[in-house]
């Protein structure tokens, strides 16, 4: 497996003096069982090249300064919610000989004739959560949709060709892929009465409440008009 090196710089600020000093470098944490917890710095630019590469199920090796190497899965970061910029990273210091819990992505490849040919609609899953030592992990599981000659066919966790080195920790017949019969009309048709039902329901409350609310809105018009009356 290829190395995905990343080197840091050691990181003094914290808190609010962070976001000042910050500029074009990424704040992150390093931190793991066993391991002294490090604040670092992290080139925008060269994590993005290196989490294209790793996601966060590949072990990197990351070089802090002029100190010895660690190995690394980039556990979780945080964007900033309009503009996706990364905020904030957290780097989880594995042992090689201790296994980790995480998901190793699915990357679909053929083609399923069920979808260009019978008009269906793909559905798969997004990742697989695994069991391994960190230098057992792979970055990707390949899944080939073009057995998928019909609807009745699918592919579940068991059919999938993964190294025994890595535990999966969902059942084998969990569907990993398979296609969709496209609707016929009377399916679209029964849909769209569902929404109109729906949607005079919600009208029909959203009428009561205000009849109720007019209703109660006049009862305590009579009520004060009576109540100056007797005054």
């Amino acid at each position: 497996m290829e190395k995905i090196n990343l080197a840091v710089e050691n990181r003094k600020e914290t808190g609010r003096k962070t976001r000042k000093a910050a500029g074009s470098k990424i704040p992150a944490v390093v931190y793991g069982h066993g391991f002294e917890t490090k604040n670092v710095w992290v080139g925008a630019t060269s994590f993005n090249r290196t989490f294209d590469k790793a996601g966060t199920n590949t072990m990197v090796q990351l070089s802090i300064e002029d100190a010895e190497p660690v190995n690394v899965l980039i556990h979780d970061f945080q964007a900033h919610p309009i503009t996706n910029q990364i905020m904030h990273i957290d780097f989880f210091h594995v042992r090689m000989d201790e296994t980790v819990d995480t998901h190793i992505p699915i990357a679909i490849t053929g083609e399923s004739d069920a979808v260009k040919s019978l008009g269906g609609t793909l559905t798969h899953i997004e990742s697989i959560a695994v069991r391994a030592l960190p230098g057992d992990l792979i970055h990707e599981i390949t899944v080939d949709i073009s057995v998928l000659a019909g609807f009745d066919d699918r592919i579940v966790v068991s059919d999938l060709n993964i190294d025994e080195k890595i535990e999966i920790l969902i059942d084998g017949q969990t569907s990993v892929a398979n296609v969709i019969a496209p609707r016929t009309q009377e399916e679209v048709d029964a849909a769209d009465e569902e929404v109109d039902a729906d949607v005079s329901k919600v009208e029909s409350s959203a009428d009561k409440e205000g009849e109720e609310a007019a209703e109660s809105e006049g009862s305590e018009e009579s009520k004060d008009a009576k109540d100056s009356k007797e005054k």
